[in-house]
């Protein structure tokens, strides 16, 4: 049954002919409000309006229901859509904290920026698919705003890692085949008015810059506001008859793409979204693989989400809302959740080059990891030589064990356990703390999946996690790089940290030799948590939440007071 809420409704005559907002005084106004405040039910004064006829009409609704709830505007819409996975990498580490959405079988990343929502979407290459994709997301979320944010290989005028915000795009496959040639008929998309002049702004400065990934190796970046070139063909050499095409007849174009003709037809059909194809270069259209080999798809896509976020920034439709802080750029992981860095990639060297020097990388994807990840942005990256210096008062995720080696590497600074010693050459890396120069910190092992028997009994199954040893050394890692994090990455809070047990599927919770769990059905266990304070009681908290999602992986709840925690450290 519905329930109809009805407003109270009060007039008020004046006795004189004037108007009646000079008329009825201010002592007969309050007394009326008074009166519905002291009534029996709860009431909400929404409105008062005054008519010419004298008549003052006050509206009042009971404050349990939903018609005396003052809305909030919602903030406005921004979706943007990618064709390739490094481009979505680059938006996301952008958006932060996201969430995932399905619209009719495709596939939404919905966050926040900055008094925005944000809806990212990839479509994969092509305009067809660019076109398509568009289309469904403007019509299920009505944006303001949409961009296409990628990499495009550069005709003219640009280097590799500089930056194109489109203010056309030319469809250069439109045309006619004939017997003496192709003969163009220009197929143009133009970038919304208050985008483009946006972007002519950003370019004046190098603000938009500090959204840069400090973690990829730019060089000098260069900001251009200019026509692109847009067709279904991959050019990879300068001689091509693509390139020739365009260099004769779209000579003003200074890069070359397959999606953003396609994109800005879908834009152009639903009006009011304004749309931008915003471009990373990636390559010069000759050498092209050569290029993708030494990072720079992800040089160019970083490039291209920092200015895009940078225009979105600056924007009328967010700046009266919640004045947030500029979003925390969280470390995007790669290979697998608790990885920051490529499969095989060195992390940490010793020893002197050709002579004994250990190379140091994880061989597969960590089984544990912990992030404790800042959500207010620094206003400038922390230097390598403070993290240098400090990395090893950091802890890793071991139950037993102290100290180990540091150094600088392309991430900022690592604190690991060699954990023996290695003849020249590669080498296992087992336990390593990281922190990077925006102020997060990972710590990551390998250790924590028993895999091989040993001196372990028959009967015990295996893969096997013993409860003990993963509880005591998550405990002894979080609380120390809590404090850690504040004494010196300045960590403020709220932060949020994550704590995750990878590639568990098939693997027994042990608890002692009696009381063994599983096998567990699922690939892992991730635990994310809002941490207020660095009090132990709040760290302890987020621990309890991590091992709790262990245990009820098994189907089981985690026992109460197991290993005496909490208080106190987990103990036998």
């Amino acid at each position: 049954m519905t329930m109809m809420i009805m407003p109270m409704i009060i007039m008020m005559t004046s006795s004189s002919s004037t108007r009646c907002t000079s008329s009825i005084s201010t002592r007969m106004i309050i007394g009326m409000i008074t009166m519905i405040a002291s009534s029996s039910t709860s009431w909400m004064i929404v409105d008062m309006l005054a008519k010419p006829d004298e008549h003052l009409y006050i509206r009042a609704y009971p404050h349990t229901s939903r018609a005396c709830r003052v809305p909030q505007r919602p903030f406005p819409t921004a979706v943007i859509v990618t064709a390739l996975e490094v481009e979505t990498r680059a938006v996301l580490r952008q958006v932060g904290k996201h969430s995932v959405e399905t619209v009719n079988g495709t596939g939404f990343f919905k966050g926040q920026f900055e008094g925005w929502d944000v809806a990212v979407v990839e479509a994969g290459p092509g305009n067809a698919g660019a076109a398509a994709i568009a289309v469904r997301a403007l019509e299920h979320y009505k944006p303001h705003v949409a961009m296409f944010v990628g990499v495009a290989g550069g005709v003219k005028d640009v280097a590799i890692g500089d930056v194109v915000v489109a203010t056309k795009v030319y469809g250069y496959e439109s045309g006619k085949d004939t017997a003496k040639g192709f003969q163009t008929r220009p197929d143009v998309q133009n970038t919304a008015h208050a985008l483009e002049q946006r972007a002519r702004v950003i370019r004046q400065g190098n603000d938009w810059k500090s959204r840069l990934d400090p973690a990829i190796k730019h060089e000098d970046p260069a900001f251009f506001v200019a026509p692109i070139a847009a067709g279904e063909k991959v050019v990879a050499s300068k001689k091509a008859a693509t390139a020739t095409l365009i260099k004769n007849h779209y000579g003003d174009a200074v890069a070359i793409e397959m999606e953003g003709s396609g994109f800005l037809k879908g834009i152009h059909i639903s009006h009011p979204t304004q749309g931008v194809v915003i471009r990373g270069i990636s390559d010069l259209l000759s050498g092209k693989a050569n290029a993708d080999k030494e990072g720079s798809q992800q040089r160019a896509a970083d490039g291209a989400s920092a200015a895009a976020f940078e225009i979105l920034s600056g924007l009328d439709g967010g700046q009266d809302r919640a004045k947030a802080k500029p979003a925390f750029l969280r470390t995007p992981s790669t290979f697998s959740k608790g990885s920051y860095f490529t499969q095989g990639e060195v992390l940490a060297e010793v020893g002197v080059p050709d002579v004994d020097q250990v190379r140091f990388a994880f061989a597969g994807a960590p089984d544990g990891y912990m992030r404790i990840i800042p959500m207010q942005r620094r206003e400038k990256p922390l230097t390598l030589s403070s993290l240098n210096a400090n990395v090893n008062q950091s802890e890793m995720i071991r139950a037993t064990g102290h100290g180990g080696l540091s150094m600088v590497n392309a991430y900022g600074a690592i604190y690991y356990d060699p954990a023996g010693a290695y003849p020249m050459g590669p080498a296992p890396l087992r336990w390593a703390t990281q922190v990077f120069q925006n102020g997060e910190l990972w710590s990551l092992t390998d250790t924590l999946i028993t895999r091989e028997r040993g001196w372990r009994p028959a009967h015990i199954p295996l893969p096997l996690i013993p409860v003990l040893t993963l509880e005591q050394g998550f405990y002894r890692a979080l609380h120390k790089n809590v404090s850690f994090a504040v004494a010196h990455l300045g960590l403020t809070f709220p932060c949020e940290v994550e704590l995750g047990l990878l590639g568990i599927r098939g693997a027994h919770l042990g608890v002692d030799q009696r009381d063994i769990r599983g096998p567990i059905q699922f690939d892992e266990a991730i635990t994310q948590v809002e941490l207020v304070s660095a009090d132990a009681s709040a760290i302890d908290a987020a621990l309890l939440a991590f091992f709790g999602e262990v245990f009820d992986k098994t189907g089981y709840e985690r026992p109460e007071d197991l290993n005496r925690f909490p208080p106190g450290p987990p103990r036998p």
